[in-house]
């Protein structure tokens, strides 16, 4: 979900595919490592949990064969585009580059994190954070003292690790924007607070409220038929139905 107050709107997101589900895991993650964010005693325990969140996913499935694939058949498709008149050359030309790109540095890796498992102050804390309290100094006195080490040194083995993934996060990136920007917002409306419609295949919903709406979605479905439900906010009396007719923007990107 992501918040355009700026606007006055409130976007969110739904995924119709398993690895698309995926993706949108590992990019809300990633929001928690970024490189010139420095790793302090205030943030540490955020800091790990996302590294080792990302490690989990990436060795549950094969994110970079995943990647390199949809990035595969978003080339196809910029192809044929090239082929209307209408396309703006330039640009095209551009984001092909971009995929060339990401295709060249993705293709060579091999299976993502694997590396990091051998780092002996990563795989000595890994299991710890699963704990609750898990990461106190006599439980993790390792964590303790690098914690203590100058900020530089810290800097630096962040650094390190964030450069393991840093190929699989351009990639990553890329696709999703591709992916999004597939498709426009259209103005659709919920009747009674409810929308329900059969499509061609897609990968991922996006939904566009406004955010003086006193309500929010609950989205289920797959990639050919999708579900939306609209729900009052009522965290005393539990989920409530929000009976009335919603105008919002909706995009379907294949």
């Amino acid at each position: 979900m992501d918040n355009n107050n700026n606007n006055g709107t409130i976007d969110y997101e739904y995924p119709l595919l398993e690895r698309v589900r995926t993706y949108l895991r590992l990019e809300h993650i990633l929001q928690a490592l970024q490189p010139a964010t420095p790793v302090t005693q205030q943030n540490y325990t955020r800091y790990f949990s996302a590294l080792f969140a990302i490690l989990d996913l990436c060795e549950r499935s094969d994110v970079r064969t995943d990647v390199q694939k949809d990035l595969e058949r978003r080339k196809g498709q910029l192809k044929v585009w090239a082929q209307h008149p209408d396309v703006n050359q330039e640009q095209l030309q551009q984001t092909i580059e971009q995929v060339n790109r990401a295709l060249a540095a993705i293709q060579p890796l091999n299976r993502v994190g694997s590396s990091l498992k051998q780092d002996r102050l990563l795989s000595a804390i890994r299991q710890r954070f699963a704990m609750p309290g898990g990461t106190c100094n006599f439980d993790v006195p390792q964590l303790h003292f690098w914690l203590n080490q100058p900020q530089q040194v810290r800097d630096n083995d962040s650094a390190r690790w964030w450069n393991e993934l840093a190929v699989l996060v351009s990639g990553l990136t890329l696709e999703l924007e591709l992916m999004r920007g597939q498709a426009r917002f259209e103005r659709v409306t919920a009747v009674n607070g409810m929308l329900q419609e059969s499509t061609e295949p897609l990968s991922l919903l996006r939904i566009r409220v406004s955010a003086d709406l006193p309500a929010y979605p609950v989205i289920s479905g797959h990639k050919q038929r999708f579900n939306i439900r609209f729900l009052r906010y009522e965290p005393e009396h539990g989920r409530a139905s929000f009976d009335q007719d919603i105008e919002f923007g909706l995009a379907l990107c294949p």
